[in-house]
């Protein structure tokens, strides 16, 4: 093996241990998760209960501030941290995804102005499509599966259906996730990675 070779070798398994971490300390980001239930539950609660477009759909804006507080929450429940201050780059990057629906959500400022009836639909897309690349940055089936079926599903719901569906579909999707989750932070567990 050449000293090339050996630090590539170094740096691979250095760059894996640094996931591993982060999986582990993030718990895959089940916190996150886990608040998405409530947020998407409240947005159906709105849907159902505030009359008028222009009124649920504010309301479902003011929805969405609920999920940091809920994460931060959940993630001391499960003993995580939202933010790692162990220096593990990964960790700051995980964050740095979940803050990246924040610019997303100009998408849906759009939706409110032009396109109100379809605004729910938008925010479940986009909501939806930021999930991806924790598939990768968590090694989760969960996350890629769900961030492709539930965009989808949310755009045929949406035409087909209505806003209260959308968001009825994406409360029990990631109810469905956050058990999914689960189960993988579990079986990390099992495999003598403590989480």
């Amino acid at each position: 093996m050449t000293a090339q070779e050996s630090v590539n070798s170094t740096n691979t398994r250095d760059f894996y241990e640094l996931k591993r971490a982060n999986i582990i300390t993030q718990k895959k980001g089940l916190p996150f998760m886990m608040a998405s239930i409530i947020v998407w539950g409240a947005i159906l609660a709105v849907q159902y209960l505030v009359p008028g477009l222009t009124e649920k759909n504010f309301s479902t804006f003011c929805c969405s501030c609920l999920l940091m507080p809920l994460a931060i929450m959940f993630s001391r429940m499960l003993g995580t941290k939202i933010r790692d201050k162990s220096g593990n780059p990964l960790s700051n990057l995980g964050f740095k995804l979940t803050l990246t629906q924040m610019i997303y959500i100009l998408i849906v400022m759009w939706a409110y102005a032009e396109a109100p009836e379809k605004m729910v639909m938008i925010y479940a897309i986009v909501f939806a499509a930021h999930l991806f690349p924790f598939a990768w940055l968590y090694d989760s089936r969960t996350y890629f599966t769900f961030s492709l079926v539930e965009a989808g599903a949310a755009l045929v719901i949406g035409v087909k259906l209505g806003s209260i569906y959308v968001a009825g579909f994406m409360m029990i999707a990631q109810a469905i996730m956050a058990g999914l989750l689960y189960l993988e932070v579990k079986n990390c567990a099992g495999n003598g990675y403590s989480v």
